[in-house]
């Protein structure tokens, strides 16, 4: 299933939305008929799950523990330390690890490509993208809460999950953080992003795994992926800075930095040690 959507015309909503979320905090018809009337030209489904994703950014969640994050910034290895898929040897991914000690995980892997609010990111990157089609280019002032609508649709799924049980564990690759170090680097001051999704739940643990930018190209160039348009040297040259010394623009969560430079099975070792310590 295809759609194409008019850049200037989910702006408007985006806009909208921003605006509704900052200057209430409760849900209400008022803001939905908003919404809907501005997002007349949008696909109806596309602009439900905009709806949806809207309130549960005005709901209040309870706080949870067992929530884990791993970050950072193109390329650095989150994928393998958070699942593995590639089975590389004398890795064992955060996944399998927790499985393996009797808990049970949530996976959570972002942006959500294959969802339809991830397929708005995907579109807007310039990836590979079979979903929606954006016709047009939105703003930088707005274009960062799609990722907020992103991450919101998993919200109310971590909040039961950790809830219905003691061994219930969450575990995303990217999170919040994610959202407010490549945003700043894009002039959006963090306090926007966080009182925007003051109601996102927060992780306990964050690993950030670190790497040159240097190697990030040389990754990609490795991969023969095309690059997207947060795949930029002086951009992300920034944005690891920021990722560095994210304790001053996010407060959530107990943070680790590690060094992705190390062979993976390394990388993995700190990590699992790291959990261990915890208590996982």
């Amino acid at each position: 299933m295809s759609f194409e959507i008019f850049s200037e015309d989910l702006e408007q909503v985006l806009m909208l939305i921003e605006q509704g979320i900052q200057e209430r905090q409760t849900y209400d018809n008022a803001l939905e008929n908003e919404i809907i009337k501005k997002g007349i030209k949008i696909p109806k489904i596309v602009l439900s799950k905009i709806l949806d994703a809207t309130k549960i950014l005005l709901t209040p969640s309870k706080h949870i523990e067992r929530f884990i994050v791993v970050t950072g910034i193109d390329k650095s290895g989150k994928e393998t330390q958070c699942f593995n898929p590639e089975n590389i040897r004398g890795v064992t991914s955060i996944n399998d690890y927790l499985s393996r000690r009797s808990h049970r995980v949530l996976k959570i892997s972002l942006p959500s490509y294959n969802t339809l609010l991830g397929s708005l990111i995907a579109s807007y990157l310039k990836r590979k993208n079979k979903g929606i089609q954006l016709r047009g280019e939105i703003s930088r002032e707005y274009a960062w809460v799609l990722w907020s609508l992103d991450r919101a649709q998993y919200n109310s799924q971590i909040v039961e999950w950790i809830q219905d049980g003691p061994r219930h564990v969450a575990l995303s690759k990217r999170w919040l953080e994610s959202n407010v170090a490549y945003q700043v680097v894009n002039k959006i001051d963090e306090k926007r992003i966080l009182s925007f999704e003051r109601n996102i739940v927060k992780p306990d643990y964050v690993f950030i795994i670190d790497i040159p930018v240097s190697v990030v190209f040389e990754r990609i160039e490795n991969s023969k992926e095309r690059m997207d348009r947060y795949e930029d040297r002086e951009l992300l040259e920034k944005v690891r800075k920021i990722f560095l010394n994210l304790n001053r623009f996010y407060p959530y969560g107990k943070i680790f930095v590690l060094n992705g430079l190390q062979a993976p099975e390394r990388v993995n070792i700190e990590i699992l040690e790291k959990l261990r310590d915890l208590g996982f």
